[in-house]
């Protein structure tokens, strides 16, 4: 199967730092050419997929770190979708299936295609997805789908890395950590909060940009002082890897419907517990008590930091590399392709249906209208015979 993939152009494929959605690209492409197909990627020109590639803009454009960057950047965003739309119509006809991670790909309802959706569902998207509901998607946990139950759901695919690549620590250092973006939503000043209250070194890592900027400088920074605070900045990924394998418990204090939540994987793969706001994904990550525990907030963590402690490792990355690994996801994927292009061979033969008994109605309509034609000709005629023999 030949499944075009349309990555965004913020981040490249496979990313150096942040990027948990090109990370999930990168290890489906993977997965699919593991199991024989041919994947192509349409992604930024720095990017290194393992596949074919083709560029919708030279390098990567990141996202703005402040406000002041943003309309240049929209106006740039706009340019490279009108390229990239340009791009996918003139490969599409040695296409299998289209699947979108972040390009809007609406234009081509008529083509077998899965959009990913990798965000929240936030109110100023509803009419957006109002006007794609010809579209199939596919949500990256079941509890994201509740957030618009009436789009075109083929399935819940979780996200999956390559487990191998994570070691396991048994002992672990004493420290906590956080890794994230650091705005409102990810809430890592909670985080510290509970690690400063506990008397138990924190280590933060993450990006800032135009949406967490104002909230990095008052409700984070502050704490950079303190003795028990390490902050590391933007990580790449052995650093990532470092960080979360050998804390001693992960801390997930998110503040918004999470879609998925990456970075608790990525800490299973270790063997290191989560301990996360019970929102969105993360009953569907943390299996409550053996992997994790899920509060109502930090406060209430706060009396239960012995318990994760005391979590067993092995178990944790046991379950976490079973079930949460690319192979996993890519099986996945490949069972929604197959169902979308089911659905729209279905249709076609419905199509083909409609279209045969259109015309043999449209004949039947013809042949109906012949005859009553040549019947009222028939009547004329005799009618004018009879007027001229009186």
């Amino acid at each position: 199967m030949r499944v075009v993939i349309v990555a965004g152009p913020y981040i490249p494929v496979p990313p150096s730092k942040y990027g948990g959605t090109e990370r999930v690209i990168y290890y489906l492409i993977k997965g699919l050419k593991e199991r024989g197909h041919e994947p192509v990627l349409l992604a930024p020109g720095d990017s290194k997929p393992g596949c074919e590639l083709i560029p919708i803009v030279d390098q990567a454009i990141f996202f703005p770190k402040t406000r002041a960057g943003l309309p240049a950047f929209q106006k740039k965003v706009k340019q490279i979708h009108t390229n990239t739309i340009k791009k996918l119509r003139e490969i599409l006809p040695e296409t299998d299936i289209v699947h979108s991670h972040d390009i809007d790909i609406r234009a081509f309802e008529d083509t077998p295609n899965l959009t990913t959706i990798h965000g929240p569902i936030l109110f100023r998207q509803l009419d957006y997805y109002a006007k794609r509901q010809g579209l199939y998607f596919a949500s990256i946990s079941k509890n994201q789908q509740e957030a618009y139950p009436n789009l075109q759901w083929v399935g819940a695919v979780y996200n999956g890395e390559n487990p191998k690549e994570f070691p396991l620590i048994k002992r672990p250092e004493d420290y906590v950590c956080f890794i994230g973006r650091f705005d409102r939503e990810k809430n890592p000043h909670l985080a510290i909060e509970l690690a400063l209250s506990y008397g138990i070194r924190i280590k933060l890592a993450g990006k800032v940009d135009f949406l967490g900027d104002d909230y990095f400088k008052t409700e984070v920074k502050k704490y950079f002082r303190h003795p028990l605070v390490e902050y590391l900045g933007e990580v790449d990924k052995a650093q990532t890897i470092k960080l979360l394998s050998k804390a001693r418990v992960n801390l997930h204090p998110t503040g918004f419907r999470e879609p998925f939540g990456l970075t608790v994987l990525e800490a299973a793969y270790c063997g290191t517990p989560t301990m996360a706001i019970a929102r969105g994904s993360m009953p569907e990550l943390i299996e409550e008590g053996r992997t994790g525990l899920l509060v109502e907030d930090l406060v209430e963590g706060y009396h239960q930091m012995d318990e994760l402690f005391a979590m067993d490792r092995e178990y944790i990355a046991r379950r976490g590399r079973r079930l949460f690994n690319y192979q996993v996801m890519a099986k996945q994927y490949l069972r929604a392709y197959k169902k979308v292009l089911t659905i729209f061979r279905v249709r076609q033969r419905e199509d083909e249906k409609i279209r045969r008994i259109t015309q043999k109605s449209k004949k039947e309509l013809q042949a109906v209208w012949t005859r009553d034609i040549k019947r009222r000709e028939l009547q004329q005629r005799i009618k004018i015979a009879k007027e001229r023999h009186g």
